[in-house]
């Protein structure tokens, strides 16, 4: 049986992310990024010490985050309820942080599979050797600082745009992306207050397949608030969302990251 070229362009091209990062409750005190509400903004230098770094959680790698990491090209057309939403979507921090970095953190999951390694394979066997290649959690945070009570409503912007999208919003175009729902999830406890939650996305416009970061599936967030300091957490695991198996944002990370935040 002839193999489809839509799985073999798929495959290769799920194959080539794995060299890049894909991304795409309340308790607790954060005195690393300034304590209480309120407070001075951090400048980047400062977020830079903070931020985690490679070395620091066995069993994850950690780098520099690449520009174009997003959860797939939001709809900029979204209602203004959504909006908060959008700069997450993005890979960023929510309002108008006075600094903000990022750093993108890939779990190891032993050898990976090359493009060249597909070859002869047929059309299932070839998606579960992506699948497996795939099936690892790459999480981009973003540490944000911002003046005043800044990170306190940027967090509250956040908290009420997944309420009011709850149905998501659809998008137009080549790439645009369509989300359609996004739904609360249970937080950490890391920090002074949280929220968390899923984007389910129905693939982009124009696409063929329900496969990969693109396609179908849910995008997992956390934001978490640490003094004027805003830690938000966007994970994906394409290798799931092949498989259709659950996953979340990795609590060892938020753990990890948190206690640099104390």
């Amino acid at each position: 049986m002839r193999r489809s070229s839509g799985v073999r362009l798929c495959a290769t091209a799920a194959v080539s992310t794995l060299s890049v990062a894909l991304v795409t409750g309340c308790s607790g005190s954060g005195s690393g990024s300034g304590s209480g509400t309120r407070g001075r903004a951090l400048n980047a230098a400062a977020l830079d010490r903070l931020v985690i770094a490679e070395g620091e959680l066995p069993g994850y790698e950690i780098r520099p985050t690449d520009p174009g990491t997003t959860a797939g090209d939001p709809p900029r057309s979204a209602e203004a309820a959504c909006r908060p939403l959008l700069p997450l979507l993005a890979g960023s921090a929510p309002g108008a942080p006075a600094a903000q970095v990022s750093r993108t953190v890939a779990e190891r999951n032993g050898p990976q599979t090359h493009a060249s390694a597909l070859d002869g394979l047929s059309e299932e066997e070839m998606k579960d050797a992506v699948r497996r290649s795939m099936d690892r959690d790459v999480t981009v945070i973003t540490l944000a600082s911002y003046g005043g009570n800044g990170a306190h409503r940027a967090l509250r912007s956040v908290s009420g745009a997944v309420r009011a999208c709850a149905d998501g919003f659809g998008g137009t175009g080549p790439g645009v992306r369509t989300f359609t729902a996004f739904t609360r999830e249970h937080a950490s406890d890391a920090g002074e207050e949280s929220v968390a939650f899923a984007a389910e996305g129905g693939g982009s416009a124009g696409s063929s397949s329900g496969e990969g970061a693109a396609g179908g599936g849910s995008v997992h967030f956390q934001v978490v608030r640490h003094g004027t300091t805003l830690a938000t957490y966007m994970t994906v695991n394409v290798g799931a969302m092949m498989a259709r198996r659950t996953y979340a944002v990795p609590a060892r990370v938020i753990g990890a990251q948190s206690a640099k935040l104390r």
